[in-house]
């Protein structure tokens, strides 16, 4: 059994008190690093330099020295430590921890992770079961480094944090593992890490630049804060579409640690940044954790004091997202916490003062708060461990969400899975039965709050998770005032929003149904069929299996009108795949593409159909298989750029070319059908005059051009679009009041402005009256200025079923709206408005949306399509491919690739330069 010594049971508090004023001494280094007074270190354990030829904060370390290093301190220490690898990312690095603990927890680590995961699961724990574990179990400790590559301290540090934990020969420090388990998560992101290294010392000179325009501290597109599909995967927690986060999850849950630190950097004008976080808070986090927070917040700002660092809390990163990398771990019963110091963005950075930050000075500083953080984490063991206890209990109701499987099982399916990836516990209704009054079929998902993640289950599944109304009042004046409004992130996430996965919920008990778990159902065989195969279009399985078919070459056809046989309706865009137009080995190829896709394949026997068009229509059209470019580098978003790729490669399973915007003006461009511009700001300055005619060129003669928010925008200001971004709208009563002003000077606008126009531009105006409050507020209002700008809400679109575009596609489908853009509808002569927001009263899905912004967004386009020659141009005001989390939205998309491909008349390219007939 575990045990702490006697003199440490007695009053560990106390004695952790003396032992943090103690180490505060200021002593004589030892390490070039001055990390913490009176440090000493053993000779045994080796240090960076040692190792990779540098000391600590000297050099920004590259990912495969980090990891050289963590294998070099496990090789020196293996009775104290366990190096494990984790997960790999997409370029194939592998992502470690590293595990510190006294021998003897070492020793016994599978026996601390089953007892902490009996604590985490704390049904049916007795009294004296939780006695033993909470006397006996330390309390974990886990420093996360590195989740945005370009931050660059972080993972330095966690390689000192562990040099002083392993090689420190004071009784002191190892007297901080009797009560803790450290785990350092030094690289959470090694792919962007070796972006920016690489960029860094290709730009690097003789001595370091501090300058703010120095190349060296300036990155190119796309920067190094991203992974390889330019993920922020600090907003990922929830949405687990990376590996990295995926992999990191799983060890989460391994380790249920009761604190959780995610190290970061911010600005280089900026101090130090520890909690408390700013408002709001996140409502499924409880008054406990928000104390806890607090204690862990003072016990880091004394230990700052000491050291004469400067410091802020509460200011600005919110605990209210529940994707960060501090408030998904706190939903799951830890105390999580954001870090946040100073950046050099390298070896030394320039203040808008002069004072310079050294890339030294904040690796320090991050091992000092590590430090800080576990003394804390050590003085407040069973304090720690006894809320972990309490907040796994459950939020104390008993409400199911039941998510059902129609009318996309693959969706519900894979909503299901994500939950209980996470360490959510599904149920699957066993046998049809009622519940709360309505019938639920068999096989209906089940997700109950009454379990120990059920905090974590409530705030994803729930269609809101409100900030408090006074916060959103302070928003509105703050915004009415033109200053920023303090919310960091989105404020709407519900999944099933996101995944189009219709929820219901009341309360009822799911005890007893069965679990899902990691088994996978037997792909079914493609039944033998004499004419071929109807594949029901709407469903995220169906648009993956077409692009399965189409890249093994398969010939496929789409219905352009609805369809029945066999007494059942087939939807518009129903796929149709005929033995006589491929081998004859279709039905297992059909079974081969649809593993692990699971899409309804219906055999035929006919051709005949009982009732709409016919297979032999011309409205059944082939899908040619596209050859699809992205435009890539500067000036697009890099996040909706790695979207886009990620969600054409990875979740449609379909190939995707980047190609540089710059070479957008290019005759190459022929070789591609289809070609996405996500979200960027200056594709005029870089494409100019003669790229926006290519892109026209290439659209006239059979191109689709998909344009996403601000590229939209473009399309519009180089006459690609008929419509046009809005300003901000004049709400009525700022009209009426303009119309008073107009009556009172005597005369109509044109009158006014001519009399304005006689006047010396720089000398006095004609006098005005403010006759009270609200005319004051409308004279100072800007003549020209863009909508309000909306932080992240989750708003409704109707869809125009007669259109190609919404072939498959429910009545209405959820956006995620961020931004400013809110465009013209496009006129019926020009185009056709493929969806559209509702009204102000229905708009908002969950989140909170500013009440001007839903006046002006009613009925405006969501998607839009222009036809432009031969090809057509589709418009996304809101990007479908937000996040890679848009679930919903799958369909829609392949439709603009897939069917925009087949609704396309393009004629054969001209030869490109350099292309010869002989």
């Amino acid at each position: 059994m575990l045990r702490y010594d006697r003199a440490m049971q007695c009053n560990p508090i106390a004695w952790l008190a003396r032992l943090l004023s103690t180490l505060l001494i200021a002593a004589a280094p030892a390490a070039a690093l001055d990390v913490w007074p009176d440090a000493r270190y053993a000779d045994d354990v080796p240090t960076l330099e040692a190792v990779v030829g540098h000391d600590f904060g000297a050099e920004i370390t590259a990912p495969a020295d980090l990891l050289r290093y963590l294998e070099a301190l496990a090789a020196a220490a293996p009775e104290r430590t366990r190096l494990v690898e984790y997960a790999r990312s997409w370029e194939g690095r592998p992502l470690v921890y590293l595990v510190i603990g006294r021998p003897e927890h070492i020793a016994a680590l599978d026996r601390i992770r089953a007892g902490i995961t009996r604590l985490a699961d704390p049904r049916g724990l007795g009294a004296a079961e939780r006695e033993r574990l909470l006397a006996e179990l330390p309390a974990v400790v886990w420093l996360a480094h590195g989740v945005h590559g370009d931050e660059i301290s972080s993972p330095d540090a966690a390689l000192l944090t562990a040099y002083h934990l392993l090689a420190a020969t004071d009784e002191r420090t190892r007297a901080l593992l009797q009560q803790v388990l450290v785990i350092v998560d030094p690289l959470q992101n090694p792919d962007g890490r070796a972006r920016f290294v690489a960029d860094y010392r290709s730009l690097r000179g003789l001595t370091a630049q501090p300058s703010p325009i120095a190349a060296e501290r300036s990155q190119r597109w796309p920067g190094g804060r991203t992974n390889h599909y330019l993920f922020d995967m600090n907003r990922d927690w929830f949405a687990l579409t990376q590996p990295e986060v995926r992999g990191r999850v799983r060890a989460f849950l391994d380790y249920h640690p009761q604190v959780y630190v995610d190290l970061h950097e911010m600005d280089t004008d900026a101090t130090y940044y520890f909690p408390p976080p700013a408002v709001p808070y996140n409502p499924h986090l409880t008054g406990e954790q928000h104390a806890l927070l607090e204690v862990l917040g003072r016990g880091i700002a004394d230990v700052f004091d000491r050291f004469g660092f400067r410091y802020f809390t509460r200011e600005t990163f919110d605990a209210y997202y529940p994707g960060y990398g501090d408030t998904w771990p706190t939903l799951h019963g830890a105390v999580g916490m954001t870090f946040e110091t100073a950046s050099a963005r390298g070896l030394v950075g320039q203040r808008s003062d002069g004072s310079l930050v050294r890339f030294a000075d904040s690796v320090r500083r991050h091992v000092v708060a590590s430090l800080a953080t576990i003394g804390v984490a050590a003085r407040e063991r069973r304090r720690l461990l006894e809320a972990f206890v309490r907040l796994r209990t459950g939020p104390e109701d008993d409400r199911v969400f039941l998510l059902s499987r129609e009318p996309d099982p693959g969706r519900a399916d894979a909503l299901a899975e994500v939950l209980r990836d996470q360490g959510i516990e599904v149920r699957r209704l066993p046998e049809t039965m009622k519940l709360c009054g309505v019938r639920h079929p068999a096989g209906t998902w089940a997700v109950a709050t009454a379990q120990p993640a059920g905090r974590l289950a409530a705030t994803l599944l729930s269609a809101e998770s409100p900030a408090p109304a006074e916060f959103w009042q302070e928003q509105e004046r703050r915004a009415e005032k033109r200053l920023p409004v303090e919310v960091y992130d989105v404020v709407a996430w519900s999944l099933p929003l996101l995944y189009d996965v219709p929820v219901s919920g009341c309360r009822a008990s799911v005890a007893g149904w069965p679990r899902l778990t990691d088994a996978a159902a037997e792909p079914a065989a493609a039944a033998p069929a004499a004419v071929g195969y109807l594949v029901p279009w709407g469903t995220r399985a169906s648009a993956r299996l077409l692009a399965a078919a189409l890249r093994d070459g398969l010939r496929v056809q789409a219905a352009t009108r609805p369809l029945r046989r066999g007494g059942r309706n087939f939807p518009t865009g129903t796929l149709i795949v005929r033995r006589s137009a491929n081998d004859s080995d279709l039905p297992g190829r059909l079974t081969t593409l649809n593993e692990g896709i699971g899409a309804e394949l219906q055999p035929m026997e006919s051709s005949w159909m009982e009732q709409g068009i016919d297979l032999g229509s011309d409205r059944v059209r082939a899908v040619p298989a596209p050859q699809v470019a992205l435009a890539w580098d500067e000036p697009t978003q890099p996040g909706s750029a790695g979207a886009w790729r990620f969600l054409l490669e990875r979740k449609l399973g379909y190939p995707v070319a980047p190609v540089r915007v710059r070479d957008l003006d290019s005759p190459w461009l022929d070789q591609f059908d289809v070609l996405v511009l996500p979200e960027g700001e200056r594709y005029q300055r870089v494409l100019g005059e003669d790229g926006a005619a290519n892109l026209r060129r290439w659209i006239e003669r059979g191109g689709t051009l998909i344009a996403v928010g601000s590229a939209l925008a473009y399309a519009s200001a180089i006459e690609l679009l008929e419509a046009r971004p809005e300003r901000r709208a004049v709400t009525e009563a700022a009209e009426t009041d303009a119309a008073v002003d107009g009556e009172a000077a005597g005369g109509d606008d044109k009158a006014v402005n001519e009399g304005a126009d006689e006047e010396d531009e720089a000398g006095p105006v004609p006098g005005m009256l403010i006759a009270d409050e609200a005319q004051y507020r409308e004279r100072i209002r800007p003549e020209r200025e863009p909508p309000r700008s909306v932080p992240g809400v989750l708003v409704r679109a109707a869809v125009d079923p007669d259109h190609w575009l919404g072939a498959g596609l429910p009545e209405r489908l959820t956006f995620m709206l961020v931004g400013e853009r809110i465009f013209t509808p496009l006129p019926l002569d020009k185009g056709t408005n493929v969806a559209r927001f509702l009204g102000a009263d229905e708009l908002v899905a969950a989140g909170y949306l500013w009440r001007e912004s839903r006046e002006q967004l009613a009925y405006k386009p969501a998607v839009l399509v222009q036809p432009l020659g031969r090809g057509q141009l589709i418009g996304f005001a809101a990007d479908p491919a937000f996040r890679g989390m848009m679930d919903g939205l799958d369909v829609l998309v392949a439709n603009a690739v897939f069917l925009g491909r087949a609704a396309a008349n393009p004629v054969p390219p001209p030869p490109a330069p350099g292309w010869s007939d002989n």
